[in-house]
């Protein structure tokens, strides 16, 4: 994964272990959805606006799980395909 658990902890500033096993779902999770939308297939080696766009989707559903805020949500997307949006492989789109 191109974000690991620990970085992801300090940026939603956690620091106990109970919720580890969750927090790497929530990556991989994320991750999965900035591949899909840019149909690339992301590697450690990731830039850095990707892995923002990771963290960013996957605190949003850590802070928000129990609220389900459209707007919040939206906000969120904008931003999370606006860091994506250079990376798209536009030749698997269509």
């Amino acid at each position: 994964m191109i974000v690991s658990v620990p970085e992801l902890k300090t940026h939603l500033r956690i620091q106990h272990n109970d919720e580890d096993e969750y927090i790497n779902t929530l990556i991989a999770q994320a991750q999965a959805a900035a591949e899909d939308f840019c149909r690339v297939l992301f590697e450690n080696n990731a830039p850095e606006p990707v892995r923002l766009a990771v963290m960013l989707m996957a605190s949003h559903y850590y802070e928000n799980r129990d609220s389900p805020d459209k707007e919040a949500y939206l906000t969120m997307r904008m931003g999370f395909e606006n860091l994506l949006y250079p990376y798209r492989d536009v030749a698997k789109m269509f």
